[in-house]
């Protein structure tokens, strides 16, 4: 890391905040014994600034325009693919050449000096604040309700299913073949469950047309039916033998019986 090129790139003007950041992070790559150049991969400074590589290669582009960066030919990397850049410092002022003076103890060792620690550089105080993993281009959206505020999802209550009773397994004196041909014709109507109450109402109504249950579930198939009626069945075989009701007289009623020629001679005199 060279501190000189950090500073160096702090202190210039290249429009947007986002390449500014993307010139400190190259060079954050420079080593302070090269000759300020770097081959930082777009994926690393997409991980280091928080930038989509999109905006990357935008930014890369555009410090090349400005001549912040220059392509120096060289390639490296794993793939051999990898650009090397210099920090082209002669463009806003060139950044001094670190002096390779020797390190030398501020006391000798007969006296028990130690190695003088490097002091930590100190920086500009207007130092801009870079935004953390904050991409210019986003591919989400977060919801708008007007007041620029987010919209907090609303959960609605999951309603739970009645429990649909179970159908009974047969009906007496139904073969089993009979009763799954009988299931299917109710499944058809959308009939509920064959409860054992649906059943002895079937069987009562069965016995009262005088039939045996599987004759009953034979002519609920038959007639397309999802349960037997005694009185559905007389209607449609014609054997309701209730009485008609009686007609209530009217005002010509019994006309019909009157004898009109009684007291009336042959020749239309009365007698």
């Amino acid at each position: 890391m060279s501190y000189d090129a950090i500073r160096w790139a702090l202190a210039q003007q290249v429009g947007k905040s986002s390449t500014k950041f993307l010139l400190v992070a190259m060079a954050d790559c420079v080593n302070a014994d090269t000759d300020f150049v770097c081959w930082p991969s777009c994926r690393h400074l997409s991980e280091v600034t928080g930038q989509d590589v999109k905006t990357v290669e935008a930014g890369l582009r555009r410090l090349r325009e400005l001549g912040a960066i220059v392509d120096t030919g060289d390639r490296r990397g794993v793939t051999g693919q990898v650009i090397v850049y210099r920090i082209n410092t002669t463009v806003f002022g060139v950044v001094k050449a670190k002096a390779n003076t020797p390190e030398f103890p501020t006391n000798t060792p007969e006296f028990g000096g130690v190695k003088e620690i490097a002091k930590t550089p100190v920086f500009p105080v207007n130092t801009p604040v870079f935004p953390v993993k904050d991409p210019q281009i986003s591919h989400e959206t977060p919801p708008k309700t007007g007041d620029g505020t987010s919209k907090e999802p609303v959960i609605e209550p999951v309603k739970k299913k009645e429990k649909r009773a179970p159908d009974v397994a047969q009906i007496s004196g139904v073969t089993a073949d009979l009763f799954a041909d009988f299931m299917t014709v109710r499944k058809a109507k959308k009939a509920g469950a064959l409860t054992a109450t649906a059943v002895a109402g079937l069987e009562r109504e069965a016995k009262k047309a005088g039939l045996t249950n599987s004759e009953a579930v034979t002519y609920c198939i038959e007639a397309n039916w999802q349960s037997f009626n005694a009185g559905w069945h007389s209607k449609r075989e014609g054997l309701d033998t209730r009485p008609a009701a009686p007609q209530k007289p009217t005002r010509h009623s019994g006309l019909s019986s009157m004898n009109y020629s009684a007291g009336v001679n042959a020749d239309g005199t009365f007698a």
